[in-house]
């Protein structure tokens, strides 16, 4: 009798624990995850002159502010493909290199949100047991603010974002990524290693050696040569300059309570991972004229960076989908703000007015440009853009350098 009372008893708490998963409610949601209105920001949100300088045969062209990279090819012709030996024709052409948005990245602090998406969560519907939201930093799932030892705890999702080819802007053979079209290639809540060190020491033991003070020299060295106006330091690869070290690839940081800062670095970290797994490739310099080429070190060079949301770094107009209520149209007594609400940005073109009356005066933007490079102080390009009662969450537009041959003679396939 005794043993059958035990054993109820066992099954009414595993009953109770798997009746209260710990996924958070759609009112949660509502308030943790916002809707970054991605998707309306496609014309005058997005930093179009990031498009410049163009390099083709070796000469550059359109000057711009984005720059070329330093690992960048500079030859004028190219061969790719062919077989001399097999009497088939290789593709002849010019070489070309320019920048493109790739990839968006979404550093949330509540796990599973996707503000991309308009706000939605991208939480398991099935309740067989609470391990999918567990501990996975940020907002445990329960919708409870962040804890003060996870204060810059990001999980980050990397969705493939070729918007030159979704928007049929430009039609260039051969020289693209390889992506088609809008897909979530990685999250980190599916590691893990992204929120347990030793896990993640596991994976990448080579931490040991920069995970250091040693290795923060380099950080150091890097940041205060890209506060000056210098480029990563490709050769530097376990740092990310002034947004810290790129070990451990963990979520975590103890940089403080800047989530600016914060989720930049874990954006980096994802890019990282994404490299060391196989998912990303070097698509800059002359080994990649015909064809992206795997490789497991971050190319850092390759990549700048656009902040979406909050602010967008263009610096123009706030996101038409977190735009401030129209404070006359409230009921008397007060309304509470939509939960896609946030402060609207500041701008560099002046007063920015705004419904209800209140006048926001933009701070300046000290680079002068609407894209940073990884590692790039956040002092020079948007540290001004976090945003109270938003929960926490920042998406970046990725600017991938891509070098290619742009054939004239011979095969006009696939080069790579």
């Amino acid at each position: 009798m005794k043993f059958r009372k035990k054993i109820a008893a066992l099954a009414a708490t595993l009953a109770l624990s798997f009746a209260a998963p710990a996924f958070a409610t759609g009112a949660q949601v509502a308030t943790l995850c916002p809707d970054a209105g991605v998707f309306n920001e496609l014309i005058g949100g997005v930093c179009w002159s990031a498009l410049f300088p163009l390099r083709i045969a070796g000469m550059t062209w359109f000057g711009g502010n984005s720059g070329v990279p330093n690992g960048a090819s500079s030859g004028f012709m190219c061969e790719c493909g062919g077989s001399w030996s097999h009497l088939q024709l290789p593709t002849v052409g010019v070489q070309i290199g320019y920048w493109q948005p790739t990839m968006l990245m979404e550093a949330v602090s509540h796990p599973f949100c996707s503000p991309v998406l308009g706000g939605v969560s991208l939480q398991p519907d099935s309740t067989v047991g609470s391990q999918w939201t567990g501990s996975w930093g940020g907002n445990v799932g329960t919708g409870v603010s962040t804890g003060n030892k996870n204060s810059t705890f990001f999980n980050v999702h990397l969705w493939t974002f070729p918007l030159i080819t979704m928007m049929q802007l430009a039609n260039i053979p051969d020289c693209n990524t390889g992506y088609s079209g809008m897909n979530l290639m990685l999250m980190s809540e599916v590691f893990p290693t992204w929120n347990d060190d030793l896990l993640s020491f596991l994976a990448s033991p080579e931490e040991l050696l920069y995970d250091n003070p040693i290795g923060l020299l380099g950080a150091t060295e890097e940041c205060a040569q890209e506060s000056l106006g210098a480029q990563p330091i490709d050769d530097e690869y376990w740092t990310a300059g002034c947004w810290g070290l790129l070990y451990p690839m963990v979520g975590s940081n103890l940089g403080g309570n800047d989530p600016i800062q914060a989720s930049n670095i874990d954006i980096a970290r994802m890019i990282a991972m994404g490299f060391r797994l196989g998912f990303l490739e070097r698509t800059m310099g002359n080994s990649t004229l015909c064809g992206p080429r795997r490789t497991y070190v971050l190319p850092k060079a390759q990549y700048r960076f656009q902040i979406l949301f909050p602010n967008d770094e263009t610096n123009q107009e706030p996101n038409a989908s977190v735009t401030a209520p129209n404070v006359s149209s409230q009921p008397s007594g007060g309304g509470i703000p939509p939960a896609n609400y946030v402060t609207p940005a500041a701008s560099n073109q002046g007063t920015l007015p705004q419904n209800g009356g209140v006048n926001i005066q933009a701070p300046p933007t000290q680079s002068g440009e609407c894209t940073h490079w990884m590692g790039q102080t956040p002092f020079q390009w948007g540290e001004w853009d976090t945003q109270p009662a938003t929960g926490g969450n920042y998406v970046y537009l990725v600017w991938q350098w891509t070098n290619c041959c742009l054939g004239l003679i011979g095969n006009q396939g696939p080069t790579g």
